[in-house]
This record gives C-alpha cells, sequence and structure tokens, in this order.
C-alpha cells in the first residue's frame, strides 16, 4: 500500500520512538551521568514526558557544513537502550570555527541517509517508518515535505540507501532506494505521484543494503545495482547477491552479479577509476564468520568486468584483515589523473587501496594510514571542502567519538589528520553529506 504521496508540510513534533535498529548501541565508556548521553536527553514534554524532538535554527549565510546522519539511544527504566528519534547533527563552519546544531525527527528513529539537492534543500530516507522527505530551512526554521512513505509486511520499515539518476533514459531522475526487511527496491519518479513507484523483487527476511548507479559498458545508459543478503544475525554469515538492473524500455531486468552461500558484501561502488569513460564496480565482502565466532575469512575487495555476452568475472584486488568494512569510495586524492579508493573497516582503520597499471593490467595494494579509527558503520565521503579542486576525506569514527577531514599531503604521500569536532555520546552514525547549508 501506497500512503502519503501528495506532499505533506509540517514542523517537527514529538512522536513515539518506534522499533529499535537492529545493531548494537555503540559502547560508551562509564562516566558521570551528565556524560553519558547527549546534553539534551533530558528534554521532555512537561505534560507528556515524552521526549521532544529538536529542530535548531541555523544562523548566518549558507556556509560549508556536514550533515551526518545518525540513530541515538538513551535508557528505559529497566536500563536497557532505547532509541531516541531519527537524528542529523549538523555541523557548520563558521568565522570562529565548527559548531554543531541538531534536526530530528519524531516520526522515525534512524536517519539512514542525506543528500543535498540543487535547490539548497536536504533529501533523507529514514526507518520506522519507512519515508522519504525534502527539509528545508527558513526563517531559522526547518519544515518537511513527506514525499514517499510506505509500510510492507515484516518486522522493520526501513529505507536503507537512495541514489539518484535517470535509469530509464527517459531524461529525467528517479530516485532508486533500497529497503528492509521485504527485499523491496524502489525506483521512484518524483513528478508522477504513486503511479510513478515501482517496486522490484519482494522477498520476506530480505535486507537491501546498498545502491549505486552507472554505466559500466560505456553505451550512454545507467544501470543500477544493489545488495539483497538474508536478514542480519549477530556473530554469524549470512548469503547474499549483487544484482544489476538495466532498463528493457517496459521494465527492469535483473541479472546476478555474483551470489555466494558463506558470506555477502553490503558494500558495493561504482566508479570510473581509470577515466575512459566507463565505470568499474567493486564490492566489498563482509568477512566470513566460522563456528567459533571467529573470522574464517578477512574482508575482501572485488572488481567485476562485464564480458561481452553479459556475464560477469571477479577478481579479489586486496583484502583487509576486519569483520566488516562498509564504507568504499574513489577519488583522485594524490592527483596523479586515476582514482584511489579509501576503505573503512571497523576495527583497524582506514585504508588507502591504490593502483599501478603495466601492459593493460592493475595492481592494487591497500595501505592502512590512520589505525586509530573506527566504527560500526565508519561513515566517510570524499569532497572538495576548500574549492582547490583537490578531494578531502571526511570521516565520522564512533569508537573514537571523532569528526574528522583527511587532506593529502604530496610530501609525505600519506593523508594530514585535523579533527573538527567530537561526536556526541550515545550516537550512532549511518551517513554523511557536504554542502552549503
Amino acid at each position: 500500500m501506497i500512503r502519503n504521496w501528495i506532499p505533506v508540510v509540517s514542523t517537527l513534533i514529538a512522536f513515539g520512538c518506534g522499533e529499535q535498529a537492529p545493531v548494537t548501541p555503540p559502547k560508551v565508556t562509564k562516566k558521570p551521568a551528565a556524560e553519558t548521553a547527549p546534553a539534551d536527553a533530558a528534554k521532555e514534554d512537561a505534560e507528556s514526558g515524552e521526549y521532544v524532538p529538536l529542530q535548531e535554527g541555523l544562523e548566518g549565510d549558507p556556509t560549508l557544513s556536514f550533515v551526518l546522519c545518525q540513530a541515538w539511544f538513551t535508557k528505559d527504566a529497566s536500563g536497557k537502550p532505547k532509541p531516541g528519534p531519527a537524528r542529523m547533527e549538523i555541523w557548520r563552519q563558521g568565522a570562529s570555527g565548527w559548531a554543531a546544531t541538531r534536526l530530528e525527527d519524531g516520526e522515525s528513529n534512524v536517519f539512514h541517509k542525506a543528500l543535498f539537492t540543487e535547490d539548497g534543500s536536504l533529501l533523507t530516507i529514514s526507518g520506522d517508518a519507512a519515508a522519504l522527505k525534502r527539509w528545508t530551512h527558513a526563517d531559522g526554521k526547518w519544515t518537511n515535505e513527506t514525499l514517499w512513505t510506505q509500510e510492507w509486511e515484516g518486522k522493520f520499515n526501513r529505507l536503507r540507501d537512495i541514489e539518484i539518476g535517470d535509469v530509464d533514459g527517459d531524461g529525467k531522475d528517479e530516485y532508486v532506494i533500497a529497503t528492509h526487511d521485504f527485499g523491496v527496491i524502489a525506483v521512484v519518479n518524483p513528478d508522477e505521484g504513486a503511479e510513478g513507484v515501482i517496486e522490484l523483487d519482494k522477498l520476506a527476511d530480505t535486507f537491501v543494503h546498498e545502491i549505486e548507479i552507472g554505466d559500466i559498458n560505456g553505451d550512454g545508459k545507467l544501470e543500477f545495482f544493489a545488495t539483497p543478503t538474508d536478514r542480519n544475525k549477530a556473530d554469524a554469515s549470512q548469503k547474499g547477491m549483487i544484482a544489476m538492473y538495466e532498463w528493457t524500455g517496459e521494465t527492469y531486468e535483473r541479472t546476478i552479479v555474483e551470489a555466494v552461500e558463506g558470506t555477502h558484501a553490503k558494500e558495493i561502488l561504482v566508479a570510473d577509476i581509470d577515466g575512459d569513460g566507463s565505470d568499474e564496480l567493486f564490492s566489498v565482502f563482509e568477512a566470513e564468520i566460522g563456528p567459533d565466532k571467529k573470522i574464517a575469512q578477512p574482508v575482501t575487495i572485488r572488481q567485476y568486468t562485464r564480458g561481452a555476452d553479459g556475464s560477469f568475472s571477479v577478481e579479489t584486488i586486496a583484502s583487509i584483515d576486519d569483520r566488516q568494512t562498509r564504507f568504499l569510495l574513489a577519488g583522485d586524492f594524490d592527483s596523479d589523473g586515476r582514482k584511489e579508493l579509501v576503505a573503512a573497516a571497523m576495527n583497524t582503520g582506514l585504508y588507502l587501496v591504490d593502483s599501478t597499471v603495466a601492459d593493460g593490467k592493475a595492481t592494487w595494494t591497500a595501505t592502512n594510514f590512520d589505525n586509530n579509527s573506527g566504527g560500526f558503520e565508519h561513515a566517510t565521503i570524499a569532497a572538495d571542502l576548500d574549492g582547490d579542486g583537490k578531494l578531502e576525506l571526511v570521516v565520522a569514527a564512533d569508537k573514537q567519538r571523532e569528526l574528522k577531514t583527511y587532506s593529502w599531503n604530496a610530501e609525505t604521500s600519506t593523508f594530514d589528520k585535523t579533527l573538527i569536532g567530537k561526536l556526541q555520546p550515545s550516537t550512532f552514525t549511518w551517513n554523511i553529506a557536504a554542502g552549503q547549508l
């Protein structure tokens, strides 16, 4: 059932928190009570006792901003973690340095991703409720439009990832959305109302984690890719696949790129590494966990090549001795004309995965350039933050409670780190966006 397609404009009000995300909340070192939760955690409505979601306004002209999409946790009466409203922590660069404000949505308990739009608004996806929204800031206040919301028959209703691109060749962009936990991949045509939403591959107990869009065969048409897996389980591997979808003129045809039983890819990447006009496809397969709950096979980064017959061959280009690596991005950080990969592992840090080419073949090496950085997601992005034409890396390290940037140093051939600020305790960062707010 499709609900609430017609945009509904509202200011933030208090709602119930919804169901807890299926992840372990970040561990917090025991501190005095005043430090064990975000400073606003005790702000409740005087009559109902419910937490009132915050919407802190932005001051001054738009400036460089980082938007951290988060879940966060308080404790219930028994001391168990309790999810708060979906939260965006917004870090803005001002004359006196960096300062953070906060935006929360009581209709959901997690923002999974935010994207800056051309008109300066934010497009967000959330979970429990599964909602696609547009957020606009004016006159010191935030308002939001619900563009699409949906319920399936599963335990959770979550929009997990979103990418934007013209995947049906009609000259207009679609929103391609991954969902939990009924396997749906939704293609939303934003100007076509309810009839403009196509739901693909509905399957119970299936989590779709990632969407990527690109042109991997150089034909000028965009394909999109997704990573459906079995339901998430702690301390056990799940099977999954990487699937490609192509518009035939009537429907989206699926091709299985790779499917394995012992583990799965949550993270995929589509990027033109060598600048030849065709994108390359990469995946990050989670470590395979053995019966003793230990790593039997480490994280592997794989590259796929599509043959003339449409099938895919696969090559493992690097491995990381960690349980999971859920962010992989591409950028020409060293300005050599060829893009590098940066992989963010849960426990062992940040890796530069670079290649050299000889006789037409790329050889890859993975270098751990910061082993004191980590997090369950370990969210990263690449962006030209100062307008000098060079990319910087932005990282939210939940384990260290740090938001930081990395700039390439040509003299030392590695990254220099700058701390932006400390992240609030009891928060969990899923994604980062960079833009002007």
